[in-house]
């Protein structure tokens, strides 16, 4: 089912997806949310894309004053269907997508071979930014110092734990386990002692088999900071 744009009307049309099929997809509505809540809808026309937990896209159009207002929701799978091959019918898109198949790099190339603009990071710098021992990796030839890790690969945790705990007893007490490719603090655990390890880790790979275990800083403050690039 194609998106009815009225193709007279002069606003700018901006399409807002949002939802997706990781574990972070209430994250994503919530983020929507937000930034439904303040778009200036007298300047912009605006059309709520949402993707279910099972991938399909949905047109959210009908309903999107229930996300400014309501609870964090989840995209219903009752919606009109959406044809991503309509993408094209907006001025730019926001891709608040969050965790695979969206903030990876993903979402960002389908746009790039759709020649629709959208707002965020491009296909590269995706990537890269949502698989953490890759970033560490070009953080570190960069010059920038980083914390002790290892990353313990799909195979390595079934057939060569024991070299790989030995390396993880390496970096000392505490550590922190996380999902290599997962954000919102899905799936990460501090562990305290060594009999929590296996738990950390079995508990991160729920989210991604590829497991990153960072050593605990001291005297540690978290920095965010955000960055404003024209395009």
């Amino acid at each position: 089912m194609s998106l009815s744009v009225d193709d007279s009307f002069d606003k700018p049309r901006l399409a807002v997806i949002f939802g997706g099929r990781s574990s972070e997809h209430g994250v994503s509505c919530l983020t929507a949310r937000e930034v439904l809540a303040v778009i200036d809808t007298d300047r912009y026309d605006i059309r709520p894309i949402g993707i279910t937990r099972d991938g399909a896209w949905v047109e959210e159009t009908a309903r999107w004053p229930d996300l400014m207002a309501g609870q964090l929701p989840s995209v219903r799978d009752d919606l009109p269907a959406f044809g991503w091959g309509d993408l094209h019918q907006f001025d730019a898109v926001f891709p608040l997508l969050h965790g695979p198949w969206g903030e990876d790099g993903t979402i960002q190339g389908l746009l790039e071979m759709a020649d629709v603009r959208y707002v965020g990071a491009g296909v590269l710098a995706s990537a890269v930014s949502m698989d953490k021992p890759v970033t560490k990796t070009v953080f570190s030839a960069a010059g920038l110092p980083q914390i002790p890790y290892v990353t313990i690969m799909p195979w390595q945790w079934k057939g060569e734990r024991d070299r790989v705990e030995a390396r993880i007893r390496a970096l000392g007490l505490p550590v922190f386990v996380k999902p290599a490719r997962a954000g919102s603090s899905s799936g990460v655990m501090m562990v305290d002692t060594w009999d929590e390890l296996e738990i950390a880790v079995d508990k991160a790979r729920e989210f991604d088999p590829k497991v990153i275990v960072e050593a605990g800083a001291r005297s540690k403050r978290e920095l965010e900071c955000a960055v404003m690039q024209q395009p």
